[in-house]
């Protein structure tokens, strides 16, 4: 978050969504701020969300950022407000600073079995929004994370553990806000059920090629040979 932008449309509709889902808190919020903020104005900010803020710390290239979103802690629900939105690859390093990555969010929804994990997303090209956030929802839903997005000119990725808490949630938003349903995507990939939890080795990526094979996959690593 860069407080150059406080107050602008987007912000109203992170307010809205937090209102929308709020059902699903306790609500915080970790801005990712990508400079340094007075206090008064980060009260300011969490005033607008209508939501407590984790850090005020300054999110940097050199930074562990395992330790800086562990300020998330145990909060149920945490919305995420990265400068530009979310990445899956972690790409160009000078540019970390503007993403949450894939990783990380999948890790803070499986930290929250009962609660969701919302991020800002406005790092999508225009003309081709659906298309990218839907292959990010089957990315996540390959991970175990189910999750739907809002698309406007501000998108938001909703994510959760749960399936069923997720599935309340999109009706949650829907009957709260009165959007029509075409503003949510979902994932296409087929859910993930325990009965056919893919190995370990087949995480997120591989696991969509293990998805693929169907229920009756041979189930060992590959290139690994068969014990006589």
């Amino acid at each position: 978050m860069n407080l150059k932008h406080f107050g602008d449309s987007y912000d109203l509709v992170k307010k809205s969504l937090l209102h929308w889902l709020s059902p699903f808190g306790p609500w915080a919020a970790h801005p990712m701020f990508t400079h340094a903020v007075a206090q008064t104005d980060a009260a300011a900010f969490s005033h607008l969300l209508g939501v407590p803020l984790v850090s005020h710390e300054v999110l940097t290239l050199g930074c562990d950022r395992s330790k800086y979103l562990a300020a998330c802690g145990s909060w149920r629900s945490i919305f995420l407000d990265p400068d530009t939105g979310v990445r899956l690859k972690k790409g160009d390093a000078s540019r970390f600073t503007e993403f949450i990555f894939g990783d990380e969010l999948v890790a803070l929804a499986e930290a929250r079995a009962e609660g969701l994990v919302v991020a800002f997303d406005q790092s999508l090209a225009r003309g081709s929004e659906r298309e990218q956030v839907q292959a990010k929802l089957d990315h996540f839903r390959a991970c175990g994370i189910e999750g739907f997005a809002y698309i406007s000119h501000a998108s938001f990725l909703v994510l959760g553990r749960s399936s069923a808490i997720v599935q309340e949630a999109r009706k949650q938003v829907l009957v709260a806000s009165g959007l029509p349903p075409v503003r949510i995507i979902v994932a296409t990939l087929p859910n993930i059920t325990m009965s056919r939890r893919p190995p370990r080795w087949s995480r997120c990526g591989a696991r969509l090629i293990f998805e693929s094979l169907g229920s009756n996959a041979i189930r060992s690593r590959p290139n690994e040979k068969k014990e006589q």
